[in-house]
């Protein structure tokens, strides 16, 4: 009997709006307590909920109004936000305006959703726990837009940043950074940046001409008063650029090893149980590039087929299996030819496998 006349009293389908009463959490003061020339009520008004339960449960389609001036409205389940629905908030006697439209899943924004900032920016993508977290598209205020990769809110991973001024980066973030290699296409001239980036800002590349595919990057009219510089391009006075510029990526490589496990000159090569370096040192490095140049006959590239004589001066040893999988892994196709920073990239990762 007791069961069912609780079951009775459970509140389940729709209802029109219920009021919650909560604690007046300033009472945790205890000097407000005990100032007993206030009167004090230890009740206020909490959220107000129109919409359906389930067994004394938010469950279904539902309205709620917050104490904080924030409004819910879509489907809840288990007393959460579950499903679809609409985040609005509003200041001081204004009326509500959207802050985000998208998935719940338990209370969090979780899965597709658009979010609204009060800076005037959208953020249009995919949301993990309220952060943003895989593919989204941020829309900034003065028409900068970033299409890309995000991770714990920031962006990470494979991304492309279009500028309102009509230039356009194409590259690899890192904690919502430009971190690693990528291109700049600059539209007032026409011309690439092409080279390393760290902490957001070009380390070290080259500046050139775009081929006749990346040109279509440059589709973006220019803004008012700008120009494009037909002039070409100077010819570069180096005997073998590229040579130049995989040297100068590999000391950006080295200097960012020494940063982070000390000196390359005060190491030694310490070793595993299995025998293989626990990182790539300057030594093994300077011998390697020796190698390098007697393989490729001074030239910038050698084929990655003849990259296990690189490979044995830091003791790793590579297979002809080893060789195939890196050429899937990297997607090499047809292009079987790699400088001396790839080879160092490569040997770093095999090296991270032991």
């Amino acid at each position: 009997r007791s069961v069912l006349i609780s079951s009775k009293a459970q509140r389940s389908g729709f209802h029109a709006t219920v009021y919650e009463i909560i604690r007046d959490p300033e009472l945790k003061n205890k000097s407000i307590i005990r100032d007993k020339s206030t009167k004090v009520f230890p009740f206020v008004n909490g959220a107000t909920y129109k919409g359906e339960w389930n067994r004394d449960k938010k469950e279904g389609f539902g309205i709620q109004i917050n104490p904080d001036n924030t409004k819910y409205e879509g489907e809840w389940y288990n007393n959460r936000p579950h499903g679809r629905g609409t985040l609005w908030v509003k200041a001081h006697n204004s009326k509500f305006t959207r802050r985000y439209v998208g998935q719940w899943i338990n209370g969090s924004m979780d899965g597709e959703g658009v979010y609204y900032y009060e800076n005037g920016e959208i953020y249009r993508g995919q949301w993990s726990k309220n952060l943003r977290c895989g593919e989204g598209q941020l829309e900034y205020k003065n028409e900068d837009k970033f299409v890309g990769n995000f991770l714990n809110d920031l962006q990470h991973g494979i991304g492309n940043m279009y500028y309102a001024n009509g230039n356009v980066f194409e590259g690899i973030y890192s904690n919502g950074k430009k971190e690693g290699p990528g291109l700049f296409y600059y539209s007032s001239t026409r011309k690439i940046y092409q080279g390393e980036w760290s902490l957001d800002q070009p380390r070290c590349g080259e500046y050139r001409a775009p081929t006749s595919e990346e040109n279509t990057r440059f589709s973006r009219p220019l803004p008012r008063g700008m120009f494009v510089n037909e002039y070409e391009l100077p010819a570069l006075e180096l005997a073998d650029p590229g040579k130049v510029l995989s040297k100068a990526m590999l000391d950006i490589k080295l200097k960012e090893a020494s940063s982070s496990s000390g000196s390359f000159d005060d190491a030694k090569e310490p070793a595993t149980a299995s025998g293989a370096p626990q990182m790539l040192f300057r030594e093994s490095i300077e011998r390697a590039e020796a190698v390098f140049l007697e393989i490729s006959g001074g030239k910038s590239t050698i084929s990655i087929f003849r990259l296990g004589s690189i490979l044995f001066e830091f003791g790793l040893k590579l297979t002809g299996e080893d060789v195939e999988d890196i050429i899937a892994q990297l997607e090499m196709k047809d292009a079987l030819d790699i400088t001396f920073s790839e080879a160092i990239d490569i040997a770093n990762y095999l090296a991270s496998d032991y």
